[in-house]
């Protein structure tokens, strides 16, 4: 566990007086910078832009002047941005399943039993598969697939190129698809 040092009132009332300054200087830089890279999700940037000061203002004693602060700041907000859409995927990763489970569950008069029954196996079997997989390969398929975003979106909300997003999107899809026919072969 991390010790924070400890602070005088002096050293307190001088670290909050120079955390002040700072903060009015990129304070509006980084709200841009969040909605930029968020797409505008008014919503999303203010739980980030609120987790990032959170986060500078508990580890502002570690600032070592090595880069310039907003760059600094941009990291911090880099990973809250990380967090945050991680803890996205995996709030909305527990509606999918039931979702599916739903799905298959469906009275439908043009589905018989076995057809019925499938569908659940089939469901339960991916649900197992996703499961198998690293928590990014999962994020990637649950925002391409159940959130059917573009490419492009996804590469913003990762924060990187197109290509390396469509890249991650290819890798991830051959883990599942080789999880899939592991699960496949042993089953039979």
């Amino acid at each position: 566990m991390e010790k924070t040092p400890h602070f005088s009132p002096k050293n307190l009332a001088q670290r909050h007086e120079s955390f002040a300054a700072l903060y009015k200087n990129w304070a509006l830089p980084l709200t841009k910078f969040l909605v930029k890279r968020m797409g505008g999700d008014q919503e999303a940037v203010e739980e980030v832009f609120s987790q990032t000061i959170v986060a500078a203002w508990k580890g502002f004693y570690t600032f070592e002047g090595k880069s310039q602060f907003f760059t600094w700041v941009c990291r911090i907000a880099l990973n809250k941005m990380a967090d945050y859409y991680r803890d996205q995927v995996n709030q909305r990763s527990t509606r999918v399943v039931p979702t599916l489970e739903m799905w298959a569950n469906i009275k439908d008069p043009s589905l018989n039993p076995e057809e019925k029954a499938v569908l659940l196996e089939l469901t339960q079997n991916v649900k197992e598969c996703l499961k198998l997989l690293p928590k990014e390969k999962r994020q990637l398929l649950y925002l391409k697939f159940w959130q059917e975003l573009t490419t492009a979106k996804i590469a913003k909300i990762l924060g990187v190129s197109e290509r390396a997003a469509e890249g991650k999107l290819y890798r991830a899809k051959l883990a599942f698809r080789e999880v899939y026919s592991q699960s496949l072969v042993s089953s039979d």
